[in-house]
């Protein structure tokens, strides 16, 4: 069976031939029809300026099949799925592909490329599985992921580093060399994809009441077995918010987590909707 992607794109071409067909009408009878050439226009303005939330409204209402290669991924590499019970499994997978349709992932090296789609599913899964339960998985306008090959500068931050998030700009930035150790081998590296869609949910939920994460620096070396110059030295930043970081060890040392605080570990799962 055909599935359409881009419903923008299959209204628009019909649009486009009768407004070339108007044109050439017009042109070879030399009648009058310019007028109505604005409807066409009209139309045309309106798929351009709304096909992002016009696609994802019908990718909602007529899922594309999630690709066997990107689930295969999940089974292999993604250990979050891998514990999830079969009707969650297909919520993440549904969740995943309109995540990677409505968001722009771009490669920077000497120019911007497009990133395959498992790379893609693998900084988009963290959050994915962190929003799972809740409505807005797509958090916010966090719109634009970049991605580098190793650790990066920016004017934000000169020095190496390797993730940032800009919620203003709605931008996520990460080093892929980081991420993917993570991934691989989640004892040894800290998870920035985590870190920065946490960073992300954090920026975009003022509203949220988060419990008190300031002066932990103790219970996070206790939680992790990584104390401060580590994390620093990991992310190559000077300064870490807090926050972010509990986030991304309520996810990733869950069951060390909850022994150390509990009471933390409760008011995270209230507000994630999820015990993972």
């Amino acid at each position: 069976s055909m599935h359409i992607h881009s419903i923008s794109k299959v209204l628009g071409l019909p649009i486009v031939l009768l407004t070339i067909g108007i044109l050439y009408y017009t042109w070879s009878s030399n009648t009058q029809l310019s007028p109505y050439l604005v409807v066409p226009a009209i139309l045309l303005v309106f798929l351009y300026v709304f096909h992002g939330p016009l696609d994802h409204w019908w990718l909602v209402r007529f899922p594309v099949p999630f690709e066997p290669k990107l689930k295969d991924w999940l089974e292999k590499y993604f250990l979050p799925y891998q514990k999830l019970d079969t009707d969650h499994k297909r919520k993440f997978e549904y969740r995943s592909s309109l995540y990677l349709d409505a968001r722009l992932f771009k490669s920077v090296g000497s120019e911007l490329r497009d990133v395959p789609e498992d790379i893609k599913l693998m900084v988009a899964a963290h959050g994915v599985y962190m929003c799972l339960a809740l409505d807005d998985y797509l958090i916010g306008d966090m719109d634009r992921i970049f991605l580098y090959k190793h650790p990066f500068p920016t004017p934000e931050y000169p020095r190496l580093h390797t993730v940032e998030t800009n919620i203003e700009d709605g931008v996520i930035i990460l080093s892929l060399e980081q991420l993917t150790n993570a991934v691989l081998y989640p004892d040894d590296y800290y998870n920035i994809g985590f870190h920065a869609y946490a960073e992300a949910f954090v920026g975009v939920n003022d509203k949220i009441l988060f419990p008190d994460c300031t002066y932990t620096w103790e219970k996070i070396e206790e939680i992790s077995g990584w104390n401060k110059d580590t994390l620093l030295a990991q992310t190559g930043l000077e300064e870490l918010s807090l926050l972010p970081v509990h986030i991304t060890l309520f996810f990733t040392k869950t069951i060390q987590y909850q022994k150390v605080l509990p009471g933390h570990y409760e008011r995270f799962c209230i507000i994630f909707n999820q015990r993972p």
